[in-house]
């Protein structure tokens, strides 16, 4: 099939260009140019969508699909409790969900009962449909840790921590996620102690490198993040509450930086409707605002800033993606940038810039039509016409 742009965007990091074809052969992109570049005969299998914007399909870097967004403190403290049969069951929901807003691939960090391993063995064995899975299995915390209640894989010390990557390598984990730091204390503006040791970090890090598994690590707060750049890992999710100088240190180092802000917007939309002690609405939009100020500053200054949204946080759906795009672009990026820090450099932080995230031939045809110009108003991602997945639209 032969697809008629408007309006588009390869994932490149570029501008926007416009009023070009883009030819689909076998669920690859085979050639792009212009309407006299191709023959009658493929012209004849035209798909016209010069009337919206296309984008490569998007990857969200930051998932936990046993989780839905739920928005209520006690129905969530609840579902940690769930039988496992009924996780499975409602993370191919989230699948379908994420498929369905243009998010073609997912980053699953951690969640129970091995269920993105089975979803990931089920997609690609054509059981069900929906984005393609990278999993890193159970996250891994120290005894009592931040996410051990979510099926984490606790470890106490550096022989622990080795067995404990070991595990996940053995399950198929394509990476390893570390919880280096707890969540954000939005009543003292603090994120806590670091809860992994330094030599438990490297002994982590080191065993992720000699079984070819790159590093995730939570952290938020100047020396929790200090000591996950220290000990060299890919990605870092989170980093709220830094100062300057660790926002020019991420600059600086080779780290791709997931900020996350959906899950601190909707922690305070949810403050706002809900009395909480814990969630005081001053304190998370204080904590949010320089959360934003420090991505941009950073992104500013060379950072890698990737796009992913926590879904399964409080109130966070999975396919919010288009929202932490948003956020993105309030923040200063410009339109150009935030796509890009959801499709080719968000390919580039998961290791999967060889099959997808940029519209190249011989890339893999995701793509995503959305009614309207993210130039001019980015929440017109939440608009999608259609998505397609290798080439195939999906209904």
């Amino acid at each position: 099939m032969l697809l008629k742009t408007g309006k588009w965007n390869d994932g490149t990091g570029g501008e926007f260009r416009n009023n070009e074809c883009i030819k689909i052969e076998n669920g690859k992109i085979a050639a792009i140019g212009k309407m006299d570049d191709f023959s009658a005969e493929e012209q004849a299998r035209l798909v016209d969508y010069s009337e919206y914007t296309l984008l490569p399909g998007l990857l969200d870097a930051h998932v936990h699909l046993f989780l839905e967004g739920i928005s209520d403190l006690k129905v969530r403290t609840a579902r940690w409790r769930e039988e496992k049969e009924l996780t499975l069951v409602r993370s191919v929901k989230n699948l379908e969900m994420t498929l369905q807003k243009g998010v073609t691939t997912v980053r699953d960090l951690g969640g129970p009962h091995g269920v993105s391993s089975v979803l990931k063995k089920s997609l690609s064995r054509k059981i069900l449909q929906g984005p393609r899975v990278i999993s890193s299995n159970r996250a891994i915390s120290v005894t009592g840790g931040h996410f051990h209640y979510a099926g984490g894989r606790e470890a106490d010390g550096a022989e622990e921590m080795v067995k404990a990557v070991r595990e996940q390598v053995k399950t198929g984990a394509e990476w390893i996620k570390i919880m280096v730091t707890g969540c954000v204390d939005f009543r003292s503006q603090d994120a806590g102690g670091v809860e992994l040791s330094l030599l438990e970090n490297q002994a982590v890090s080191a065993a992720a490198r000699r079984s070819g598994r790159p590093v995730s690590a939570h952290a938020n707060g100047c020396d929790g993040v200090k000591q996950a750049l220290e000990c060299g890992v890919t990605t870092l999710e989170h980093g709220a509450l830094l100062d300057e100088a660790t926002a020019d240190a991420i600059a600086e180092s080779p780290v791709f930086w997931v900020p996350t802000l959906v899950p601190f917007e909707r922690m305070l939309d949810y403050s706002r409707a809900h009395q909480c002690a814990t969630l005081p609405p001053a304190g998370i939009d204080e904590v949010l605002e320089q959360h934003r100020k420090m991505v941009f500053r950073a992104w500013q200054k060379g950072a890698k800033i990737v796009a992913g949204t926590d879904a399964g946080a409080l109130g966070v759906e999975h396919g919010d993606l288009w929202r932490e795009m948003v956020l993105l672009r309030e923040s200063g990026f410009n339109a150009a940038a935030v796509i890009f820090a959801a499709t080719g450099r968000a390919a580039d932080a998961m290791g999967v810039a060889e099959t997808v995230g940029r519209l190249l031939p011989g890339k893999r045809a995701d793509f995503l039509i959305v009614n309207g110009d993210p130039e001019r108003n980015m929440a017109c991602m939440a608009d999608v016409v259609q998505v397609y997945k290798d080439g195939a639209p999906i209904k």
